[in-house]
């Protein structure tokens, strides 16, 4: 009794970890609309290049240098740097090639389905927990895209939001397998992130004017140290304690507070259609954390990473 007690806090506390990390994402929205217009490309360059040099920092003032240079001999850290570089490529250029709506909905709706199919997490209660949150997050990208310009994506941003889709995964999976090779959170991550920096950087050079305001260093700052350093950091703890699918299915938290800080922040409104997608994602993740909750052996499970 004792042993299946500490396996439900286990899985509580991760499943919060991974929740707390996927409501700072969420944030990331907001802080753009309120931000100056600076070109996309070169400002998912700018935060990853600032967030590696944070965590490097960090690593290095913690005594973790050596650690950081093992896990650079390590493949899950090239994963899962290869994983987020191209996220953020694939998923800004998805928005304007298929829309913010129909973006969204590949990109973020597509990387639990992908993740259970790698991994092969597949459970019936996992199958209709995700399947509730991804009907919850067609209405709510329906609810919020209605009453704005048509907009008809195209073959190719479809196929870069599946991508998008496809490189979350690989770092969710690539967290799984660290975590399953005993790689620290804070030398890991600074080792995936500096890998993602220097896969990125080059499109620096070409955009870089916009950081000649101090709104756009705010805004880049922000972007680094919120929503990058302090959600992989919650988000990658977690991933201690759930499975790959798991985490990629609480991750759909990210769209509903983003939705909700569009209200309460930028002065959006959300029809009933999409109140309603929100509320089927609530739905779907408590059937998920429910479902960690019962879980009282550590998820390390071989990812499929060499």
């Amino acid at each position: 009794m004792a042993e299946l007690t500490r396996g439900t806090a286990r899985g509580l506390g991760s499943a919060g970890l991974v929740l707390g990390g996927a409501a700072l994402f969420g944030t990331v929205g907001t802080a753009e609309v309120l931000g100056p217009v600076v070109p996309a490309t070169g400002l998912a360059a700018a935060r990853l290049l600032l967030t590696a040099m944070l965590l490097v920092a960090v690593a290095l003032t913690a005594g973790h240098g050596r650690a950081v240079l093992a896990c650079l001999r390590r493949s899950p850290t090239w994963w899962a740097g290869l994983g987020q570089a191209f996220f953020n490529l694939c998923f800004l250029a998805a928005m304007r090639q298929a829309g913010v709506a129909v973006g969204t909905l590949v990109a973020i709706g597509a990387t639990p389905v992908l993740t259970g199919l790698l991994t092969r997490q597949v459970s019936p209660r996992w199958l209709a927990a995700t399947g509730v949150a991804v009907a919850g997050l067609a209405l709510l990208v329906a609810g919020q895209a209605s009453g704005t310009a048509t907009f008809r994506p195209s073959a190719l941003g479809i196929l870069l939001a599946l991508g998008a889709s496809a490189s979350y995964a690989t770092y969710i999976i690539a967290g799984n397998a660290a975590v399953a090779r005993g790689l620290a959170t804070t030398p890991y991550l600074a080792a995936a992130f500096a890998v993602s920096a220097v896969l990125t950087v080059p499109f620096l050079p070409g955009e870089a004017g916009f950081l000649a305001r101090p709104s756009a260093w705010l805004l880049v700052g922000y972007l680094a140290v919120v929503p990058t350093v302090a959600a992989y950091s919650l988000f990658n703890r977690g991933l201690r304690g759930v499975r790959s699918a798991t985490a990629s299915t609480l991750g759909l938290l990210e769209p509903v507070v983003a939705a909700v800080l569009a209200v309460l922040v930028i002065g959006e409104r959300l029809g009933a259609v999409a109140v309603a997608g929100a509320a089927l994602i609530l739905l779907g993740l408590v059937l998920v954390v429910r479902s960690a909750a019962r879980m009282t052996q550590s998820p390390r499970v071989r990812a499929p990473l060499p």
